[in-house]
């Protein structure tokens, strides 16, 4: 059975589709639309998607980018998803500026605030980004995304106890890398 692909909220994730179109299917959320990608996962989304897709004309084996974002309305919080075409890298880009800005400024105790790092990525000729279109790759990138998440809550939950701390760029990068390797071995 393929990988599925797991949406973090605030994270956008760079995948391609095999086949032009998705099959549509109903399950425990609702109808979705199941799509194969390039590198043999699959992933469900909302109706919403294939329609973004279609009207952008994101065709097979175009690389584009997928982000389930999380937007706040009073103390309501809905889900958005963006879909930014691959030669629009500086809207993805863009997107992703806004969603951690926006995330730093409503962050709560207890809540994780997104500040992954994505606003500078590879270019598109580099061979970093087929890399990042494979499961371990994403797999790399949700590693990372984790630990700059649980870095935050951490200091947020330590400022409340009264306690200071402060992780650096090591420490988030070691946590990563840890919970990447624990998950490469499970």
């Amino acid at each position: 059975m393929s990988d599925k692909v797991q949406f973090q909220t605030n994270i956008p994730i760079e995948i391609a589709l095999k086949y032009g179109d998705g099959k549509e299917v109903s399950g425990q959320y609702g109808d979705q639309v199941m799509y194969t990608l390039t590198d043999d996962r699959v992933m469900y989304v909302p109706p919403i998607v294939k329609r973004r897709i279609e009207e952008l004309g994101i065709g097979r084996g175009e690389l584009f980018t997928l982000t389930k974002a999380e937007k706040k309305n009073g103390t309501r919080r809905m889900i958005e998803w963006l879909v930014a075409a691959g030669e629009r890298e500086e809207r993805a880009t863009q997107i992703t500026q806004e969603l951690n800005g926006r995330q730093r400024r409503n962050g709560a105790a207890g809540e994780a605030v997104a500040g992954n790092g994505h606003a500078r990525r590879p270019s598109a000729s580099s061979d970093a980004k087929g890399f990042l279109v494979t499961g371990q790759g994403q797999f790399l990138l949700e590693s990372l995304a984790a630990a700059v998440d649980a870095a935050a809550t951490t200091e947020r939950y330590a400022t409340a106890c009264g306690v200071e701390l402060q992780f650096t760029s090591e420490d988030v990068r070691e946590i990563g890398l840890r919970i990447f390797d624990m998950g490469a071995h499970t």
